[in-house]
């Protein structure tokens, strides 16, 4: 599936990367300063790319949970959107990510503690308030699941916050993790 896997400097000694390249022995690696170096740069060939995309592990440094645009949240007074990962697997024709951006290419933010932090730190700002996160705003939340682990890794994490409610935003069948 994953033929070429590009790697941040600083994310190298990652546990969830090298659990990632385990996965993919016969990948070629290929080391770099940012993934902004290899993803959405101009003049790149989306539909050519898609054939054989490569996986993009990085880390992110801000705006881990981002405010939903007022009218766009899922009930509650306060709503929220994360994305762990840039970028879809899918060719949905009717998809606004196909259109995004210039790049086929998947960025993973392995740094999901960030994002957990960030997430706890809302939830404890209004500890009287549920609070409404969704993943999956710039990706399919669950369709790189056998490669990401984020089910794993979020599920337990949400359930441990009793005002945060979490949807998955996905048309993945990659569902085993949630069961």
């Amino acid at each position: 599936m994953i033929e070429t896997i590009y790697i941040e400097e600083n994310v190298q000694q990652h546990p969830r990367v090298k659990d990632i390249l385990a996965r993919f022995p016969t990948a070629r690696n290929i080391i770099c300063e940012r993934y902004s170096e290899v993803f959405n740069p101009k003049a790149q060939n989306f539909r050519l790319q898609k054939q054989k995309p490569a996986l993009i592990l990085a880390e992110k440094y801000k705006n881990f949970a981002l405010e939903t645009p007022k009218g766009y949240g899922m009930g509650a007074e306060r709503n929220y959107y994360f994305s762990h990962i840039l970028n879809c697997l899918y060719d949905c024709r009717y998809c606004f990510l196909q259109g995004m951006y210039q790049s086929a290419n998947y960025v993973l933010f392995v740094n999901y503690e960030d994002f957990q932090d960030e997430i706890r730190q809302i939830c404890n700002d209004h500890p009287t308030e549920d609070i409404h996160f969704f993943s999956g705003y710039d990706c399919d939340s669950l369709a790189l699941e056998p490669v990401t682990n984020f089910a794993d890794q979020f599920l337990p994490f949400f359930a441990s916050l009793p005002n945060a409610w979490l949807e998955l935003r996905t048309k993945s069948t990659q569902i085993r993790g949630l069961t």
